[in-house]
């Protein structure tokens, strides 16, 4: 079984100005996809993230620079992410597939990335 990333993408502020009780339903549709992965062993972990408070780290003249983001101009952001177990990457896809994300807006779309397994790279490197 191999773990993968499963980024959850949406243009910036995109469910900022829904109701309370819109907002509660989406996160109902998460919980229950969410716990139905849970139950099948499909599941590691995942998150919401929190809107706001992003913070940029990069090398400006050899020294770390810390600055705020996502701009404006940013098409899409991620929203959260969850970390999930699959035969394949047809699996992987499947899975997302399936996820309420997609279904929430026209525009939500979700990365899928393969998770490599470091205790085999720290193997490989330890026997040289």
């Amino acid at each position: 079984m191999s773990q993968y990333l499963l980024l959850l993408h949406h243009a910036p502020n995109y469910n900022m100005d829904l109701p309370r009780e819109k907002m509660m339903e989406m996160t109902r549709r998460y919980i229950s996809w969410s716990d139905g992965l849970r139950q099948k062993g499909k599941l590691v972990g995942g998150e919401k993230l929190v809107n706001g408070g992003v913070r940029h780290v990069r090398n400006k003249d050899g020294k770390p620079v810390a600055s705020d983001g996502p701009y404006a101009e940013a098409k899409d952001v991620i929203g959260g992410y969850f970390v999930i177990e699959a035969r394949d990457t047809a699996e992987a896809e499947a899975i997302a597939a399936d996820c309420p994300h997609l279904a929430l807006a026209p525009t939500n779309w979700a990365e899928i990335r393969p998770i490599e397994d470091m205790a085999q790279v720290r193997a490989a490197a330890a026997a040289g």
